[in-house]
């Protein structure tokens, strides 16, 4: 579920536009690519239910990419198709490269070309408009953000419309003018927007860039912007562990990141003897968006009862995912491209012919003697695989909304669309039990609204007061 859209410092090598570089032609190209050499679209194709509703919805999309004449918001056909498939490590992403601006004469080409004016640029009095904007709230979308150091913009909500934002050039440097409109926004949902970012006012092959995100606490985090005034303070500590009573240890895990490992397995180490103190421990792993399996490892022996069984992964194995694999270099891939050759040709593999059903635990603990896991929508990929273990418990209940559905497929390689346009990522492999909840999220025991306090609903089905 980690990913962020950013821009990269690594310019990527575009293609030369040829005659089938038309929104449905590169649509096609996508649909043909992912239902060759994906493992989700194999699920839906074998399903007869399944399979009609997504050549219904294909159909449609094919119209309406046939009829697309921007060839930037073609990503929006190419991103409803990905998610026909429900596979939620697949997606389509952009090829960008900056334009070299690297002399004064090629920054005063690039800013006198017709292509440059044709953006937006909306007339303000900076005078009013930054003292308004810094009397919002830290919490509204209206404010002034930045990236840190050279973009300065102002968010604001455009006249008389209910749900439409401008972001807004407060600060002139070597490309933007103060005025020029940066980002075009519209609220779907609390904090969810679509955007198109005019990213050509920065110099990249792409006048606009689409996507959905949240916004919230202040964060445009996907494209690296945060509002210059300061929030309310937070615990920035991705995890925390108390004592709620005599009896219930709490335990919040909020990120799996690889990088924070060895920190997490200190803290694990430092937490361990109150843990193992008292009957009861509910561990909070809502909004985890997973990470590295290892950061969750050190907690299997508070809920391990049996041994555990280990879900086994197969390959998909295509004449281009073989290429994928091959593209990787990796010396770890080398005997399973070797069979993925050997095979037959549009069927699945076992991933390793080494693997093992089951994990076994010789060091499982008395205490706790009950455990609460909570987990929401926000809950995906490593820590859907750390639920998918504690379920296996006697030990363990669960407790919110079903998880994100991060967890069926895997081992996302990636390919280029013609033209050079966009790039595809699609997984390879596919978890046999694992891929049941995928895009529809673990269930849990016992389903709690948002509105309800959820670590006063855990006690309470410990019978802790």
């Amino acid at each position: 579920m980690k990913t962020l859209f950013t821009f990269g410092l690594t310019l990527l090598t575009i293609v030369v536009f040829g005659q089938d570089c038309d929104c449905k032609s590169q649509l096609t190209y996508v649909i043909n690519y992912y239902e060759n050499n994906n493992p989700a679209y194999q699920k839906i194709k074998n399903d007869v239910k399944e399979s009609q509703k997504y050549q219904s919805d294909k159909a449609k999309l094919l119209k309406k990419a046939k009829l697309e004449k921007d060839n930037d918001a073609c990503i929006l056909h190419l991103d409803a198709y990905v998610s026909l498939l429900k596979d939620h490590h697949s997606s389509i992403g952009y090829q960008l490269k900056r334009t070299d601006l690297s002399t004064p004469e090629l920054m005063t080409a690039f800013k006198t070309s017709e292509h440059y004016r044709r953006f937006k640029k909306v007339s303000i009095d900076t005078l009013q408009l930054i003292p308004y904007l810094k009397s919002k709230d830290y919490e509204a979308i209206e404010g002034i953000y930045s990236d840190g150091g050279k973009i300065v913009f102002g968010i604001v909500k455009k006249a008389k419309s209910k749900n439409k934002y401008e972001a807004i050039v407060l600060k002139q440097n070597k490309l933007l003018d103060v005025g020029h409109v940066l980002m075009e926004l519209t609220q779907k949902e609390n904090r969810v927007f679509d955007i198109r970012y005019n990213v050509g006012l920065l110099g990249y092959n792409f006048d606009n860039i689409f996507k959905s995100m949240t916004i919230e606490n202040g964060q445009i985090a996907n494209f690296g912007y945060s509002k210059t005034q300061k929030g309310p303070k937070a615990n920035d500590k991705p995890y925390e562990f108390k004592t709620v009573t005599d009896s219930v240890n709490y335990l919040r895990l909020s990120d799996f990141d690889a990088q924070l490992t060895d920190k997490l397995e200190a803290f694990y180490s430092e937490i361990d003897q109150t843990i193992q103190s008292k009957p009861y421990l509910i561990i909070d792993v809502r909004n985890n968006g997973g990470g590295s399996e290892r950061s969750y490892l050190n907690l299997l022996p508070y809920a391990y009862t049996r041994p555990l069984k280990i879900d086994s992964s197969s390959v998909w194995v295509s004449p281009e995912n073989i290429k994928r694999y091959e593209e990787t270099g990796e010396e770890g891939y080398k005997e399973l491209i070797e069979r993925m050759k050997k095979a037959e040709p549009f069927t699945f593999i076992p991933q390793s012919e080494k693997g093992t059903d089951t994990y076994t635990l010789d060091n499982p603990t008395a205490y706790p003697k009950k455990i609460v896991v909570l987990f929401n929508r926000g809950t995906a990929s490593a820590a859907e695989g750390m639920i998918m273990y504690f379920m296996q418990s006697d030990k363990v209940i669960t407790v919110g909304e079903n998880s994100g559905g991060y967890i069926g497929y895997g081992n996302a390689l990636t390919a280029q669309t013609p033209c050079g346009k966009f790039k595809i990522r699609s997984t390879t492999t596919k978890y046999e039990e694992k891929s049941k909840y995928e895009f529809v999220g673990i269930p849990p025991m016992h389903k709690v609204s948002k509105e309800k306090d959820w670590i006063q609903y855990a006690m309470s089905l410990l019978s802790v007061k």
